[in-house]
Formats: structure tokens, C-alpha cells, sequence
């Protein structure tokens, strides 16, 4: 018999640890979907989420267990974050039916951020805020300022000013406010004519931590101009391509952020 060459012996090496490793991927995964409980199902699913393992794993929960609620959002999750909004909301619609309590909040951040769909959204939210009266936080925000910027968006002006009321005037007991809650509030009143008010907001998101907005020097500085206080408004047009320019801003790298300023905006208003 003919001796195999050195590189023949290696590629067959090679072959056989190949398929030793290939065998034992494959157990391993009969392993993971067909004997291991629910619960370690889920975490292995959640914590490979967007793979097609991930999808696979999900898919076999809801088989399994049709009412499991957390099966349906988490394999709606990728759907949404890559915007296939349609096959999201079929699986999503559906955890939210079996869970209200539980997965309405996140289908209303979905509606208000990223479908811009604030009666949507507005709706979501009300109905979750009428099943947990006494619980603030949704998808790690407030839902008193997720209904104001709902509101905001659908132009109910004074409706949104009610909750932001609620916003400063409730939730820092829960924990603490976002300086971008200030900025916003600080655009709604500068919209409804408020400018004093509106200017005070901006100040105030501006000393609540050393991250100074673009927007709040921007929306400052439209207020100034309407006021005809044309020196202040050069200065803070300045400051806020300053801090734009510096990453200083309000941004969201799936999607167009809520009032969402751009350079060309800021340029505009130099020239």
C-alpha cells in the first residue's frame, strides 16, 4: 500500500477534526432545542439574538409553548431594530395581546421612535399606564415623558406641557431626569410662544451636566432671534456648531432621533 504524502496526511487530519467538531456542533444543538428546559432556551436564544440560531430557538418556543409571550418579542426584536417593521409587528402584536403589562411600553417606543407614529404610540401608552398606575419606567424611560413627546409629535401641545409637568414634578423621586427631557420641553414651549419659560429649559439642560446639546444652544438662540436680541444669537449659534461638532447632541444610531438637529440646520442660521 502507498504511503499517503505529508499533505495528504494532514488534509485527512484535518477532514476528521472537521467532522468530529461538525457532529459535535450538531448535538449540541439537539441538545440546546430538543432536551434543555424553557427558561434555558430563552436565555440561549436572547443572548444570540438577530442569528438564525437565535431565530430558529424562538421559533421552536412558540411551537412549543403558543401563549409563551417572551418567545414572540424576542424573536420580534431584529425584525424591528433592522426596520422589517411588518414581520416585527406580527410577532410583537402578539406578545403584547397574551402580555399587555409587559410588552405594551416597548411597542409604543417602537411606534414614538422609530415609526413616528405618535397616536399609536400615545394610545399604547395610556392603556399600559391605566393597567400600572404606579409604575414610571418604559424600555429605561419614563413613561410621563414618553406620552409628552407623543403628545409633542402629534402637536397636542398643551397635552404634552401636562405631562411634562407630571415629568419634573413626579418622576425624580424615581430616579433621575435626563437632561434631554429639559431640551425638549424647552422646544414646546418656544413652539406655543413661551419663550421666557422656553429659554429657562434650555439653561437648565445646559447645567444639569457637562454634556451641553447642540439643540439646547440652537432652539436658545431661534428663541433670541425672535426676541430681536441679534448679538445673542450669533454667540449661541457659535456655541451650538461648537458642541454639534463635538458629538454634543441628540442622536439614536437606528433611527432619526425626536427633534433631531442637523449641521445644515445650524449653518443655515449663521449665514
Amino acid at each position: 500500500m502507498e504511503k499517503l504524502s505529508i499533505f495528504s496526511r494532514i488534509l485527512l487530519t484535518f477532514k476528521i477534526l472537521f467532522s468530529v467538531l461538525f457532529l459535535g456542533f450538531i448535538s449540541l444543538a439537539i441538545f440546546f432545542v430538543y432536551v434543555i428546559n424553557k427558561e434555558a432556551k430563552f436565555a440561549i436564544g436572547a443572548g444570540t439574538q438577530g442569528t438564525q440560531f437565535s431565530q430558529f430557538i424562538f421559533a421552536k418556543l412558540i411551537k412549543d409553548f403558543p401563549t409563551y409571550s417572551d418567545a414572540f418579542f424576542e424573536k420580534s426584536v431584529p425584525y424591528n431594530k433592522r426596520g422589517f417593521y411588518y414581520e416585527g409587528f406580527q410577532l410583537l402584536n402578539r406578545a403584547v395581546d397574551l402580555n399587555p403589562k409587559e410588552h405594551l411600553g416597548y411597542r409604543g417606543w417602537i411606534k414614538l421612535n422609530k415609526l413616528k407614529d405618535y397616536q399609536g404610540a400615545i394610545k399604547d401608552f395610556e392603556k399600559l399606564d391605566s393597567l400600572t398606575p404606579n409604575y414610571f419606567d418604559v424600555n429605561g424611560g419614563s413613561i410621563n415623558y414618553l406620552l409628552a413627546a407623543a403628545y409633542q409629535g402629534a402637536g397636542n401641545f398643551e397635552k404634552s406641557r401636562t405631562f411634562y409637568e407630571k415629568l419634573f414634578k413626579a418622576d425624580e423621586k424615581q430616579y433621575p431626569i435626563f437632561p434631554i427631557s429639559y431640551v425638549n420641553y424647552g422646544i414646546l414651549l418656544g413652539n406655543m410662544g413661551l419663550h421666557r419659560l422656553a429659554i429657562k429649559q434650555f439653561d437648565i439642560s445646559l447645567n444639569k451636566s457637562n454634556y451641553k446639546f447642540a439643540e439646547s444652544y440652537y432652539n436658545k438662540a431661534l428663541i433670541y432671534k425672535k426676541l430681536g436680541e441679534k448679538d445673542s444669537v450669533q454667540i449661541l449659534l457659535k456655541r451650538a456648531l461648537d458642541s454639534y461638532d463635538q458629538g454634543y447632541k441628540i442622536n439614536d444610531i437606528y433611527n432619526e432621533a425626536f427633534n433631531e438637529l442637523y449641521r445644515d440646520d445650524i449653518i443655515r442660521q449663521i449665514e
